[in-house]
């Protein structure tokens, strides 16, 4: 559908510049013809579920329609027809965010509140004409959008409550601040309120994601020294890899409890880490092994050199015996 608030303001100035240059073919005055085809696109604009939502729109049309009957058709001219369109296309682009805003998706409603942004705009600019600005028609506008704006400020809110990942809840945080500000006085504690909560979990974040960079840091340390030892002490590089999947230990928790996808990033560390672990642990036991085995060997010997001293003490004291 092509929207009427695709018709921007240095578009509408041109054509008042053509029409102003062309005046011999088209005259300045209004006409009954203008004043008919403007009544025609006001009453075509029938949009009854979302004037249902927002009366204020419907009120704001209702009452173009009753000025622009109220004129004279030579009053009804081209800057008329300016301010008229911008209503409509106001109406036209409500329509849009009003269905965005029933949506469950979170982009949707971003998409939505850009759209209400541009609203915003042509709002004022609808402001700057007299006889929209002398019957409260940009006044009941903006009451519309502010209430769509405090409609979005609790979804948003509602969004932050639930959402795991901090990052995304502290976006989530910020648009509902955001939201609040602009849906006017009635929600003037609801934005501060939730900017203060914006600033706080942001604060927590990032203080948390400097102490998991940090724990990173160490156990990709320990795990190089791991890799190659400084110390020949048997167990040296083994303790080195204990201490670096500690310390991953410790970001991955951090990670996890903040849902962060950087947890992500470093798991190829926590790879090399297990790698790095299996091998010295295998190592350790095939030391351990030959250790083991030359102990055995070593009691072995010792055990039968026992056991022929103990044969020979034997043999020793049943001589003496025989002798006695």
């Amino acid at each position: 559908m092509k929207k009427r608030s695709l018709v921007t303001l240095m578009t509408l100035m041109l054509t008042a510049i053509m029409f102003s240059t062309l005046s011999f073919s088209t005259p300045a005055a209004g006409s009954d013809e203008l004043k008919r085809e403007l009544l025609e696109d006001i009453i075509s604009a029938d949009k009854p579920e979302l004037f249902d939502d927002y009366e204020e729109l419907y009120l704001a049309k209702a009452k173009t329609q009753a000025v622009i009957q109220g004129m004279e058709g030579k009053d009804v001219t081209w800057g008329t027809k300016e301010w008229v369109d911008i209503l409509l296309g106001i109406i036209d682009d409500f329509e849009g965010i009003a269905y965005l805003s029933e949506s469950s998706v979170p982009s949707d409603h971003i998409e939505a509140i850009e759209i209400a942004d541009g609203i915003n705009l042509s709002i004022n600019a609808l402001s700057g004409y007299n006889a929209a600005e002398d019957n409260e028609i940009p006044m009941l506008s903006e009451h519309a959008l502010e209430r769509f704006y405090r409609g979005e400020g609790e979804f948003f809110e509602n969004l932050s409550r639930n959402e795991k990942e901090t990052k995304v809840k502290i976006e989530y945080e910020n648009i509902s601040s955001i939201s609040y500000k602009k849906g006017g006085i009635y929600t003037i504690s609801d934005a501060s309120r939730m900017e203060f909560a914006s600033r706080r979990d942001e604060w927590i974040y990032k203080r948390d994601m400097e102490k998991a960079s940090e724990f990173i840091g160490e156990a990709s340390s320990y795990l190089e020294k791991a890799r190659n030892p400084t110390s020949e002490i048997f167990g040296a590089a083994f303790m080195e890899i204990i201490k670096a999947r500690d310390f991953f230990e410790k970001a991955k928790k951090i990670y996890e409890n903040h849902e962060d996808k950087e947890l992500e990033k470093v798991k190829g560390i926590e790879s090399e880490i297990d790698d790095t672990y299996k091998d010295l642990m295998l190592k350790i036991i095939k030391k351990i092994a030959i250790y083991l085995l030359i102990l055995s060997l070593f009691t072995a010997i010792i055990w039968k050199d026992f056991k022929r001293w103990g044969e020979e003490l034997d043999d020793t004291r049943l001589g003496e015996e025989l002798i006695v």
